[in-house]
C-alpha cells in the first residue's frame, strides 16, 4: 500500500512540475522574474500543498532572488487556478514557491574540484 500512495505522488508531482514549467514559460510575464526553472516539487501524501523548488537563470543577487521567489508566491493563486484547470485533481493544491540554491552549491564544488585537480 505504501508503495503505490508513493508512486502515486510521484507521479503527480511529476506532472506538476511540467505543467507549471509551461504556465511559468507561457502565462507570466513579469520582468522581476526573469527566467525560472523549476528544478523540482516536493508534494505532501494528501495532495493539499506542494513546494515548488525554483532556480532562476538570470539573477545573481540575493535580493532579486528574493524579489523574484516572492512575485511567483504572489502569482501563486493564479498559477494554482491555471494548474486546476489542466489537471484532472479534487483538489489543486496550495504552491509555495521556495528557492533552491543546490545549483549554485554544486558549481562552487565543481570549481573547488576542478582547482585541486589542477594542483
Amino acid at each position: 500500500m505504501y508503495f503505490q500512495h508513493n508512486y502515486r505522488t510521484q507521479r503527480i508531482a511529476q506532472e506538476i512540475h511540467k505543467k507549471i514549467s509551461i504556465i511559468l514559460q507561457h502565462r507570466i510575464d513579469d520582468i522581476r522574474i526573469g527566467i525560472p526553472t523549476i528544478s523540482g516539487v516536493q508534494i505532501s501524501k494528501d495532495l493539499k500543498n506542494a513546494n515548488i523548488f525554483v532556480t532562476f537563470i538570470d539573477k545573481e543577487g540575493p535580493e532579486e532572488i528574493d524579489t523574484a521567489v516572492i512575485i511567483l508566491q504572489r502569482a501563486s493563486r493564479f498559477i494554482r487556478f491555471l494548474l486546476a484547470n489542466t489537471m484532472c485533481l479534487r483538489v489543486a493544491p496550495m504552491l509555495c514557491f521556495k528557492y533552491d540554491s543546490s545549483l549554485i552549491e554544486g558549481a562552487k564544488v565543481y570549481s573547488l574540484i576542478s582547482i585541486t585537480e589542477k594542483l
